[in-house]
């Protein structure tokens, strides 16, 4: 009898101490004032005040004071990816400084273009396109080579996208150079940029079967008599014309 009351008094004392220490767990993290919000530090931007009002316009921004475990981290994370302007975004709690943590990654712009409403937006290397917003986005500017359209400036846009982001990697210097882009009515993308120190100027045509005229030029760039370049017409893959 008396082994079978210890038994029960010690699960009821497990039990107890159980209990207890989810309560004190749940007070300290909810409402105790010892794991408050001490900083907010953000990192890979020097905009922090924009950061931080796009997060207040969600009322989700933390706040100096605020409870840790009431930070609404998965929240701040979707608001701040969904900001064209923002490559990648990233928060975190950190406990023992009592901090929140947030990384974000700005787009680096390659190229810009006026839209139809006569806004300004840019181009990064993976064929995003974004309106410029951090102090670094909009300081460089003046350096960006134009994109400019002569037909529907929406597909035009994103035809240019999508030859920024699909050219491969041993191509990408065409991007690092480049000096301007412009579309013709017809849809063509006439790009000048720099292949070798020397200016060039390539004619993809439309973005139809680009993945062959990337591997065309790829071809071309490689015989010894095209060392000298200046253009390069691949509007049809099977039939390049070179100058």
């Amino acid at each position: 009898m008396a082994y079978k009351f210890s038994k029960r008094f010690k699960r009821l004392l497990i039990s107890t101490l159980l209990i207890g220490s989810i309560s004190f767990a749940s007070y300290l993290l909810g409402w105790s004032s010892f794991l408050t919000v001490k900083e907010v530090q953000i990192t890979g931007t020097e905009s922090t005040s924009v950061i931080l009002s796009e997060l207040k316009n969600q009322n989700v921004a933390p706040v100096v004071g605020q409870k840790l475990a009431r930070v609404e981290i998965r929240s701040m994370k979707r608001v701040l990816s969904d900001l064209d302007w923002i490559a990648s975004a990233e928060a975190s709690r950190n406990w023992f400084a009592k901090k929140i943590e947030i990384q974000v990654l700005e787009r680096v712009a390659v190229a810009k273009a006026l839209t139809e409403s006569n806004s300004m937006v840019n181009f990064d290397s993976e064929g995003s396109i974004f309106n410029p917003t951090s102090t670094d986005q909009l300081k460089g500017q003046e350096a960006l080579p134009l994109v400019s359209t002569a037909g529907d400036s929406r597909k035009d846009l994103v035809d240019v996208a999508l030859l920024l982001k699909q050219i491969p990697a041993d191509l990408s210097y065409l991007v690092t150079d480049l000096d301007q882009i412009s579309v013709t009515k017809a849809g063509y993308i006439l790009m000048s940029t720099r292949i070798n120190s020397q200016a060039v100027r390539i004619n993809w045509g439309s973005i139809d079967q680009i993945d062959q005229k990337f591997s065309v030029l790829q071809a071309l760039l490689k015989l010894p008599e095209n060392k000298g370049i200046k253009q390069v017409d691949l509007s049809e893959p099977k039939a390049p014309i070179v100058k």
